[in-house]
């Protein structure tokens, strides 16, 4: 197997056909299938299934992919670490961020890393569990922060924290039981939750189990804040926020905190990398820009940013 033809399989995955996959590498269809079809000697056996449509993965294909996609990366990061010692930083870096801290620190940071960086191109996504760790685990994202996952901690992933906030439940101020001050009372309604991948799901109803209540009788998932804005504030369901994210949706998207007396778990946002592995120049940089911003109260702080951290306790 040789690096070139991981990158074709990678590419192919990608795009979803040889053509798309050329356009990628800028390189040409019949090039990209000759890289393929060593590949698939090579391991002996059939990667990808030709289609009307275009291509998918075999059950062989996505095994290899998994690594493919590891040693792509890992080489990306080599041909970065060379660059950068040579004075010459170039690349990109892959961040993902959860909602409020984008809102807030983010942009600072981000100019921060820009003037010392200013030949990194940067990737940024939304810092959800169910879109950040399996990145990480491919090597196509290299820094999260946001939550920590249950039970990830010390094995594949490396975890710095930096706040520590509550979580409530919230919705449309004008909500039928916006007043409820029991799980009680909610166990009937459509609650909106983000999927976690670690636990399928289950996070929310362990939150009941805890308190002895069944679970809800309706619980969706969600995978951005975007969607969950709109239908928070034209239906009746409910969502489970950390303080700081209120504090910044309150009053802007006509969303408030229901008051169960019920204590709810603590959330921590912290600084997530892939364990057993260097960090490059560019990731360094970038977690020191945001780690400064924190830290810096000289910088004018927007509203928002004063608003988020009035609930948050700063751990670094």
């Amino acid at each position: 197997m040789k690096i070139h033809q991981l990158r074709a399989l990678v590419a192919i995955a990608d795009a979803g056909s040889v053509r798309g996959a050329a356009r990628l590498l800028n390189s040409s269809p019949a090039a990209v299938t000759q890289s393929l079809q060593y590949l698939e000697e090579a391991v002996r056996m059939q990667l990808v299934a030709r289609t009307s449509s275009g291509v998918t993965m075999t059950a062989s294909g996505q095994t290899l992919l998994a690594h493919a996609r590891l040693i792509v990366a890992q080489m990306t990061r080599a041909h970065q670490a060379v660059d950068a010692m040579r004075g010459d930083p170039r690349g990109r870096l892959s961040i993902a961020v959860t909602a409020w801290v984008a809102m807030t620190f983010l942009p600072e940071a981000a100019a921060r890393f820009r003037e010392r960086m200013p030949d990194i191109q940067l990737e940024v996504f939304e810092g959800l569990l169910a879109i950040a760790n399996p990145r990480l685990r491919d090597g196509s994202l290299d820094i999260f922060v946001g939550r920590q996952s249950p039970g990830t901690a010390g094995c594949e992933f490396n975890y710095r924290p930096l706040f520590s906030s509550s979580l409530a439940i919230v919705a449309r101020q004008d909500h039928p039981r916006a007043d409820s001050r029991s799980l009680t009372d909610l166990l009937d309604l459509d609650w909106l939750v983000a999927l976690d991948s670690e636990t399928e799901g289950q996070a929310p109803y362990r939150m009941f189990v805890r308190h002895g209540l069944r679970a809800p009788r309706s619980i969706h998932f969600l995978h951005s804040l975007t969607v969950a804005l709109p239908l928070l504030k034209r239906m009746d369901m409910v969502s489970i926020f950390p303080w700081p994210l209120i504090e910044l949706c309150a009053a802007r998207d006509g969303l408030c905190a229901i008051p169960v007396r019920e204590q709810l778990d603590d959330s921590t946002v912290g600084i997530i990398t892939r364990a057993g592995e260097p960090t490059d120049a560019a990731a360094s940089c970038f977690i020191d820009c945001l780690i400064e911003t924190i830290r810096d109260e000289s910088w004018a702080r927007t509203p928002d940013t004063l608003r988020a951290t009035h609930s948050v306790e700063i751990l670094v």
